[in-house]
């Protein structure tokens, strides 16, 4: 499957994984982001990794704009709204392990980012039923999961007191990771830990 997905996805937004020390390097552009560099170490051998979130800029950005020309730009309800980086791999087992992420600096809004991993998680559905139809690929073994890395520290909330009794439900259904910067705004994080 993996090959089957390279060759569908458009070169511009394939993420390289290093074959000698398998890490990936995530870049972040935007005037306003904590985290310009995020290192991904221990990604597992037979990962593919591409990002919904390119923005190439100048006349080329218009087609990344959005994950699809279909939808309304203009639409506010987050429905082309797409991650920094999927990554999917293949298990000892045959099975998929498909990872929704995303960079978020200070003060991530739950609700939105909820909406924007989720819109992503549908949208690589979508690429995998293409792929199930024309290519043949089973897709029924594929297991998706959410994450993020920010640099705040109040994201990352634990619960001062043991109560056995108490269940205890995310309202978030991803989850977070939280990363120091260096001067340079760059940071590392091993893939495991997502």
């Amino acid at each position: 499957m993996l090959v089957k997905l390279r060759d569908t996805i458009n070169p511009d937004v394939i993420i390289n994984i290093s074959d000698a020390d398998k890490t990936l390097l995530l870049k972040e552009d935007g005037a306003d982001s904590k985290i310009k560099k995020l290192l991904i170490k221990g990604v597992p051998s037979k990962t593919f990794a591409f990002s919904l979130d390119h923005q190439p800029g100048g006349k080329d950005n218009r087609f990344f704009k959005q994950l699809s020309c279909y939808i309304n730009a203009a639409c506010d309800s987050g429905v082309n709204k797409g991650c920094d980086l999927v990554a999917v791999s293949e298990l000892d087992d045959g099975s998929y392990d498909v990872l929704v992420f995303d960079l978020k600096s200070n003060k991530p809004r739950k609700k939105a980012t909820k909406k924007q991993l989720l819109n992503s998680e549908l949208y690589v559905k979508y690429l995998m039923s293409m792929l199930e139809s024309h290519c043949q690929i089973d897709i029924s073994n594929i297991k998706y999961r959410h994450a993020i890395v920010t640099t705040d520290t109040r994201a990352v909330r634990k619960n001062p007191t043991y109560r056995p009794n108490k269940s205890v439900a995310s309202d978030t259904n991803y989850k977070v990771k939280n990363v120091t910067v260096n001067r340079a705004k760059e940071s590392s994080v091993y893939y495991g830990a997502l």
